[in-house]
């Protein structure tokens, strides 16, 4: 069984755990339990995926240069992840435009495969990168932001890995690797902004008021 397989298997478990378990029966409670697992689950991931990247990077090119390429994108992911915590409004347009902007360079990448491959052989998995480090800031929007973040990390768990898939443009093991938490969390974004709206409709607010 492959990493993306095992990563997939491990958070599907992990959230029906959760739901299954949650005896609240309002839906709204339930909701809050399953958006705290998906940031759960993707902070986790995040963790452990840096530590990887890290280590890798202080392996080749290893010394300052791998020190300099780790906080390339861990630095900026932060903030981007603090940001989306304490200022969700304004920080929400600012992921939907980063994201949307890397999606098109996918998007342009794969008409110029040979060109990636040469580029990824310089610099290392940097599309795989990239996913995780955007989807950590959209996994923390999400406990604000429920709907959006869900559509955001399902994109870019989506989207790229197809793209790269359809043009052939690049390495798959890794983008997958990196790509399929990043998908369930998002779905578990978006179970729970449904089960979050629902409550709020008509016929359950009469049943409460009853």
């Amino acid at each position: 069984m492959n990493i993306p397989v095992i990563l997939a298997v491990s958070a599907i478990l992990v959230v029906a755990v959760v739901v299954f378990m949650t005896r609240e029966k309002d839906p709204r409670h339930r909701a809050a339990a399953l958006q705290r697992t998906g940031a759960s689950v993707m902070g986790v991931f995040t963790v452990l995926a840096g530590i990887f990247i890290a280590g890798y990077a202080l392996q080749d090119p290893g010394g300052s240069n791998g020190l300099l390429i780790t906080l390339a994108w861990v630095l900026p992911m932060l903030i981007l992840a603090a940001a989306a915590w304490f200022w969700p409004a304004a920080t929400a347009p600012l992921l939907l435009a980063l994201s949307s902007a890397f999606i098109a360079a996918c998007i342009w990448l794969a008409f110029d495969p040979a060109a990636l491959r040469s580029f990824v052989s310089d610099n290392g998995p940097v599309i795989a990168v990239s996913v995780i480090a955007l989807s950590f800031p959209a996994a923390v929007l999400g406990l604000k932001r429920a709907a959006l973040a869900g559509w955001l990390l399902v994109a870019l768990g989506a989207l790229p890995l197809l793209i790269t898939v359809i043009g052939r443009s690049g390495p798959v093991a890794s983008l997958a690797a990196a790509s399929v938490v990043p998908l369930i969390a998002g779905i578990s974004y978006l179970v729970s902004a449904r089960m979050a709206g629902g409550s709020t409709t008509p016929g359950h607010q009469r049943a409460a008021a009853a």
